[in-house]
């Protein structure tokens, strides 16, 4: 029999509970008592940055190349003689999947046909069925989405900014990889990265709804165990190329069909440990409000200038391999309003912290949080940034409401001109 261990979240009103199966598995059923829908997620920590690796199978290290977990994630869907998405749409149940730079997930939503939608996302992450025809025709399909988002001005922005950080980190590489990198994915590729990556100890499932907590985990493990031919419990090895901490250039400028310049500003930082993951969110979310937001004195300033529109934030991307924060905004103006709030935030750390701002913020944040808890979307994004960062559930919600002055000026003395970078899509 499972060990569940149950956490209760006083603030959300929220109860999650979690298991570790014996195969490896780990599975978080967050109870939404009385919701309708109810979301299945099969995942598994492997994303595009993960490139360099020992294969599971051989021992033998390899380098594939940029966009396999992407073109995983497609290929997976396409069952033998038939198409996944096209039988989850048939029984009226939505479904999709979604690959990030460390982890891929796959899932469903349903009201009423919750178990059925289960062991069909079940059947197709443990039913792989690559070939080389299959392969082939894929191509194509993932180059227009790589043509696609080339042409999109917010996603040119962000990704100029992260490769004017990034020497030599993949992660200033599109999710999807390149038109060159894609040419060289093969049915072989796809086996040995699926059988290093999917295997039960590095995945997850994560269960949100109205569902028997118990009944749910048996039914797991049931299904889990009939469409998984075998599971290798080797430790999976992964290789970092060796980031130097300088950044590559400090300006970009590129230029694209839109109404309005974008402008992302990029503070490359230090890999954060695991729960320093977590706290660099909560902070970047804590100055973005403080300083940055329609509330915030230079907000209103710049925009009485118009040189801002209607928004301004900052935000934070870690994990094990990256670490950064990402200022964006749009402006007509771009290089001088760029200059312009560079130089604002890197001079917040001379400045005074209005210890009452700060605590009204922290309020502010908790009540979105306890708001957003009750949208399904955001409590499985809570489960699954557990998981990656392998710290408690509910973690973030007393770090937030224990955040000082002190960790405000930490978080500010970090934003210098050395690793500081302009993109700019005009």
């Amino acid at each position: 029999m499972n060990t569940i261990k149950e956490e209760f979240s006083k603030e959300l009103n929220e109860r999650t509970y979690s298991t570790h199966l014996s195969n490896g598995l780990t599975v978080y059923i967050c109870k939404k008592e009385k919701q309708s829908k109810k979301i299945g997620m099969f995942g598994t920590k492997y994303g595009s940055v993960h490139n360099d690796f020992i294969d599971i199978t051989t021992n033998e290290r390899v380098k594939v190349p940029d966009g396999v977990a992407h073109y995983l994630e497609h290929k997976l869907f396409e069952q033998e003689g038939a198409n996944a998405l096209d039988l989850f749409s048939k029984e009226g149940i939505s479904s999709n999947a979604y690959t990030s730079f460390d982890h891929t997930v796959y899932y469903f939503e349903t009201a009423d046909k919750f178990d059925l939608g289960l062991e069909m996302l079940i059947k197709l992450v443990r039913t792989p069925y690559f070939t080389k025809e299959n392969v082939e025709k894929e191509r194509g399909i993932i180059g227009q989405e790589i043509s696609m988002y080339d042409d999109d001005p917010s996603f040119s922005v962000y990704f100029e900014a992260l490769k004017n950080m990034y020497h030599v980190n993949p992660v200033n590489i599109d999710i999807a990889g390149t038109i060159e990198s894609i040419s060289h994915i093969t049915k072989d590729i796809l086996y040995t990265c699926y059988n290093t990556f999917y295997n039960l100890n590095n995945m997850f499932i994560v269960i949100i709804g109205d569902v028997d907590v118990e009944d749910t985990i048996n039914k797991i493990e049931e299904h889990v165990k009939k469409y998984t031919r075998e599971n290798r419990t080797n430790e999976i090895i992964k290789y970092t190329l060796n980031e130097p901490d300088s950044i590559v250039k400090d300006f970009s400028e590129k230029d694209m069909k839109l109404s309005m310049p974008l402008i992302n500003i990029g503070f490359k930082e230090e890999i954060a440990l695991k729960n320093d993951v977590v706290k660099m969110d909560i902070l970047s979310q804590i100055v973005s409000e403080m300083y940055l937001a329609k509330n915030s004195d230079f907000y209103e300033k710049m925009y009485n200038k118009e040189m801002v529109s209607d928004y301004m934030y900052m935000f934070y991307e870690g994990a094990k391999e990256y670490s950064h924060l990402i200022l964006t905004t749009e402006s007509k103006c771009p290089k001088k309003a760029a200059e312009e709030i560079k130089k604002y935030v890197i001079n917040l750390k001379n400045e005074k912290i209005d210890e009452e701002l700060l605590e009204i913020t922290k309020k502010q944040l908790l009540g979105e949080f306890i708001m957003k808890s009750e949208d399904p979307h955001n409590s499985y994004r809570r489960i699954i940034d557990t998981i990656l960062n392998e710290n408690d559930l509910y973690y973030s919600i007393e770090l937030l409401k224990n955040v000082t002055v002190l960790d405000v000026k930490e978080f500010l003395n970090k934003l210098n001109e050395e690793n500081c970078t302009v993109s700019i899509v005009k």
